[in-house]
């Protein structure tokens, strides 16, 4: 095994070792979390994690995960008339269109 490949695996051995421990908060708590996040540009677990004097680690690039179904890439490669193959260029697409979404939003305010 590389070296590479080891320390990998050693991550992921690590990773697997973390209790995972799921919170319910007041609706308004959640709302304030999740806006403190924003604010921040990091994840609500981050902020309770600041919140209870544990240490976090700021979000290098911060994403939003789709989960899309064969059935919704077929219906997103034919709205964006691409191949369903292409998960690059739906991925593309995706963004172009949540962008001029928000672009003509920001027009009306």
């Amino acid at each position: 095994m590389s070296d590479k490949a080891n320390k990998k695996w050693l991550k992921e051995k690590k990773a697997l070792k973390k209790l995972q421990m799921h919170f319910s908060f007041q609706q308004d708590i959640m709302r304030k979390i999740r806006y403190e996040a924003v604010d921040a540009s990091t994840m609500p677990s981050d902020i309770i994690r600041r919140i209870i004097g544990l240490p976090y680690a700021k979000v290098q690039r911060p994403r939003i995960g789709l989960s899309f179904t064969k059935e919704v890439l077929v219906q997103l490669a034919e709205k964006y008339g691409l191949d369903v193959t292409d998960e690059a260029g739906i991925q593309r697409r995706v963004i172009e269109e949540v962008n001029q979404h928000y672009q003509s939003v920001d027009k009306r305010h």
